[in-house]
């Protein structure tokens, strides 16, 4: 299913890229490992060939185009309990998929914008940039996970902007009104 060069992104490790195959020995029994080049220097990792598509792996996203996209709709309204708000955000980062991942974000961010964040909810926040960057600089070859964080933020500061502008906008034509 997966071959040489292809970016993907593994439930644990993260993303990485397939830079080979290798046939392993272990207890007897001979298997194929897809071996993945893990982002940001952290280094290989081996994969069973015939497990990979058990294992929840996903190819990585093309580009940037999900994450902008997710980012541009207007935040959810997260709960007032603080349980009902953490298990509803890790019930997004659990799927692994790039929407859900960016629209929990996009939720995080706006929450600690216009309210404050649980010390759990800042650690899933933190988490969840720590994955969607990693994934951004294995699309991105030349894109360090750095510069991927700071692209990543860029992006969640510029949706917080606007949402806020138009908070503002529409609380001015309420005032207008009265």
């Amino acid at each position: 299913m997966y071959s040489r060069g292809d970016q993907i992104i593994h439930p644990r490790y993260g993303a990485g890229t397939i830079v080979g195959k290798k046939k392993l020995t272990f207890q007897g029994k001979t298997r194929a490992y897809h071996i993945v080049e893990l982002v940001g220097d952290r280094g290989e990792v081996s994969i069973p060939v015939e497990m990979a598509t058990d294992m929840n792996i996903r190819p990585a996203i093309n580009d940037l185009t999900i994450l902008k996209e997710e980012f541009a709709k207007p935040p959810s309204e997260m709960s007032d309990d603080y349980r009902s708000r953490q298990a509803k955000i890790q019930k997004q980062i659990q799927t692994r998929e790039p929407e859900a991942m960016a629209k929990a974000l996009r939720d995080l961010y706006w929450r600690e914008y216009t309210d404050k964040l649980t010390s759990v909810e800042m650690k899933m926040k933190s988490n969840l940039i720590k994955m969607l960057s990693h994934e951004i600089a294995v699309v991105y070859p030349d894109t360090s996970v750095e510069e991927a964080t700071s692209q990543l933020t860029q992006m969640l500061t510029s949706m917080v902007q606007r949402n806020a502008a138009l908070q503002d906008a529409l609380a001015g034509e309420e005032g207008a009104s009265v």
